[in-house]
């Protein structure tokens, strides 16, 4: 395994890291163990900042729903007392 697997993202590299320096080419197991165990803490840090990033979309999203809920009863009982208005003036 080498340290180019952390690069995979950045596209056309040459077989180089994206500092420009050749892969190191790891041979110990328990670099290897290390190396992997730094991608799935990246991978876990992303995947929590995405899971906050959701929850307060979520909450903005329940918001703006409560928000038009109340708006929509808002206009409706305005319309109620157009309606009511206009029978009265056409009433007399």
């Amino acid at each position: 395994m080498t340290t180019e697997t952390q690069d995979k993202t950045a596209k056309g590299n040459g077989g180089q890291t994206g500092k420009g320096k050749q892969p190191r080419v790891i041979s110990d197991p328990r670099d290897i163990a290390g190396l992997v165990m730094m991608q799935i803490d990246a991978v876990n840090t992303k995947k929590d900042e995405l899971t906050i990033a959701t929850k307060g979309l979520s909450d903005t999203a329940k918001q703006l729903v409560r928000a038009y809920a109340q708006q929509s009863a808002a206009i409706a009982k305005l319309q109620k007392q157009v309606n009511d208005l206009e029978e009265k003036a056409s009433g007399k």
